[in-house]
């Protein structure tokens, strides 16, 4: 049971993150339902597991074998699941709530495969892959929900139907996401010798995090996007300073690491998504904390 618990933390931070971001915290009924969404996924994350090992990928080249495990065993598979997954659960929310509840759906789905992962982690790898994992793989799965989750919001908001332009994106923006960071591990981890996919990455999880963030902010902007029944998470920013402080720390954690063992490539890539989260985390604090009470 505590393996489950410490498995699922970092999921839960990143689930707590959407919802102080979204401002929305779900009917019980829906956390129910998106709790059980979230066990459906865990089983697919199994099969994509197993695909893994009957696929003879390791007779390619290291860049081959990246290629093909990135794109067709994570990034395509698990997207598509979570977009068809969002779309059919969110349309029994949407009237009740609107348009930018796909959000959280998304960000709930996508987290229902981080804490499949992370428990074969804490077993299989012990604390320290956990450690890697809680700042990197799982805030990337939430970033490719909320990059999902915003696009289906814009779609679902256009007065002449479902647009699907937008619909197409949150399909193919987080399946590239997923492909981009996916790809350059799995190269460095087939051909260690090479550098530049760890030197890399951090960018790549830059610009993501920043991409995501803005998108959410533009999604939920406006009464269309949230209507109806609306239990606000954290009107004046309370819980936003909070949870910016814990990323802050983390932050200052992994550059602290770095001046002491000089590990720029590692360190980068540990400190870039909780120095985006700080950052977006402050700026809604201090914006709601300007809401008269």
């Amino acid at each position: 049971m505590l393996s489950i618990f410490i498995a699922a933390l970092p999921a839960l931070f990143m689930w707590e993150y959407a919802s102080v971001k979204v401002n929305l915290r779900l009917p019980k009924a829906a956390r129910k339902r998106l709790f059980k969404l979230g066990g459906r996924f865990a089983l697919l994350a199994l099969v994509f597991e197993l695909a893994e090992g009957l696929i003879p990928l390791k007779e390619f080249s290291p860049l081959t074998h990246a290629f093909l495990q990135a794109m067709f065993i994570a990034a395509i598979p698990e997207e598509l699941v979570k977009f068809a997954a969002v779309n059919k659960f969110g349309k029994r929310e949407l009237d009740e709530t609107g348009p930018g509840i796909a959000i959280l759906l998304a960000v709930g789905a996508s987290l229902g495969f981080a804490v499949f992962e992370n428990k074969i982690a804490v077993f299989g790898g012990g604390f320290g892959v956990w450690l890697v994992r809680a700042v990197t793989a799982v805030p990337m799965h939430a970033i490719d929900g909320f990059t999902m989750g915003s696009f289906m919001a814009l779609a679902w908001r256009d007065y002449r139907g479902t647009d699907y332009r937008m619909m197409a994106l949150a399909l193919i923006v987080p399946m590239l996401f997923h492909f981009s960071y996916d790809f350059l591990l799995f190269l460095h981890q087939y051909n260690p010798t090479l550098t530049w996919p760890t030197k890399l990455e951090p960018a790549v999880m830059l610009v993501e995090g920043l991409f995501a963030m803005i998108l959410t902010n533009h999604a939920v902007n406006g009464q269309a996007a949230i209507y109806g029944h609306r239990e606000m998470t954290d009107p004046y920013g309370h819980r936003a300073l909070g949870l910016a402080c814990v990323t802050l720390a983390i932050t200052i954690l992994f550059l602290a690491l770095d001046l002491k063992f000089h590990n720029a490539a590692s360190s980068g890539m540990f400190a870039t998504i909780p120095a985006v989260l700080t950052l977006d985390l402050g700026l809604l604090a201090y914006v709601r904390s300007t809401v008269p009470a």
